[in-house]
């Protein structure tokens, strides 16, 4: 029961950038734009509103499937979500983990040095664990209510971090002590959101409330959260979604439903301000459509992947700060692609569509 469209994605639409302020960050790196793109979905074998990515060191892409689509909740009575794994070497599904009794719905996946995968499920507030080898699954409550757990991210060390959406908290999970230990951001009512692991072992999320809009940063050496504005006066519908780092090191985000991506170059940033943070205005394909930009990702190529669950794009940008966007069509119309999008050590991008339940895989040609 799977099936597959496949086409020759060009260069839809590439356009230079105007009216945005660029900061220079020493050498400039050109990237490298790929002269056009072959993209590829297939319909999951199961299970509903396909949401996050994550790659074993098989190379297979495992996709998390809530079966609902949370806004913010899932409805009371949604039976607990699947997960599902994929071959790209045969262009196939080899693999459903029906979560079991009492779980949540998974949103975001992330793999420990064990091969563990673990997930958050914010409808039951509780963090997940699967050991893939056995199939055996195991599950942690938060020590807030109804506190959301989100999206992860995987230390140096093996702790797993957690946004709690619901709440203006990060958490951290000991796996060999069992213990949750709740970071608070300074500004209430922050909603964390996407979070990501920087080379010295900070923690980087978004915070998602529109009135908020900041980058949160959990700082390893004073164990300290500090936040930087995107926007000295940031308008509703600037959600700050998932969250990336490029090999420079520099934070790069997704902004919903403004039509942009961010960047804070680390080496400019003050906490309190936006010092060193550019937003990057990529066109607008469909001028009668929304526009949400959702997930996000580098590759080694140099260029900053994303997509648009609205306008039906992906597209790229290189990660210099300087130079075009290049957008893509994705693969099925209105497919909805959110903030699953994840490229792989091969440089291809994967990334869920939602409301036609697929995964798609784009290749660099």
């Amino acid at each position: 029961m799977r099936s597959k469209q496949l086409f020759l994605s060009f260069l839809s639409m590439t356009v230079l950038l105007a009216g945005v302020t660029f900061f220079s960050s020493g050498s400039q790196v050109f990237a490298l734009r790929p002269s056009q793109v072959l993209s590829q979905d297939w319909y999951t074998p199961s299970g509903i509103d396909p949401w996050g990515t994550a790659f074993d060191s098989n190379g297979h892409v495992w996709l998390a499937v809530p079966g609902c689509d949370p806004q913010p909740d899932c409805p009371t009575g949604t039976p607990p979500g699947k997960i599902e794994e994929f071959d790209p070497v045969t262009s196939s599904w080899i693999a459903t983990y029906q979560l079991p009794a009492h779980y949540g719905q998974p949103l975001f996946l992330a793999f420990d040095k064990n091969g563990n995968l673990w997930f958050p499920m914010f409808h039951t507030n509780t963090l997940g664990r699967l050991d893939p080898s056995t199939g055996t699954f195991k599950k942690w409550t938060l020590p807030t209510a109804n506190s959301g757990p989100w999206d992860l991210a995987i230390d140096h060390k093996g702790y797993i971090w957690v946004t709690e959406h619901y709440t203006n908290k990060i958490a951290r999970f000991d796996p060999k002590k069992h213990k949750f230990t709740e970071y608070t951001t300074p500004t209430a009512n922050s909603l964390p959101y996407g979070i990501v692991v920087d080379a010295s072992n900070n923690i980087w999320f978004t915070e998602n409330n529109g009135a908020v809009a900041q980058i949160g940063e959990y700082v390893s050496s004073s164990g300290q959260i500090e936040e930087y504005k995107i926007r000295t006066n940031p308008p509703p519908a600037l959600t700050p979604h998932m969250i990336t780092i490029d090999p420079n090191g520099n934070i790069w985000w997704t902004e919903g439903f403004v039509g942009m991506i961010g960047e804070l170059q680390v080496s400019l940033a003050q906490p309190g301000t936006n010092n060193g943070v550019t937003e990057y205005a990529y066109p607008i394909a469909c001028q009668t459509c929304a526009e949400h930009a959702s997930g996000i990702s580098v590759d080694s190529n140099g260029l900053v992947w994303f997509d648009d669950s609205e306008q039906n794009i992906f597209g790229s940008f290189p990660d210099s700060g300087t130079g075009s966007f290049s957008e893509y069509n994705t693969p099925t119309p209105n497919g909805h692609p959110h903030d699953g999008l994840n490229v792989d050590s091969q440089n291809r991008i994967w990334f869920d569509e939602e409301f036609v339940n697929k995964l798609a895989e784009a290749i660099q040609q």
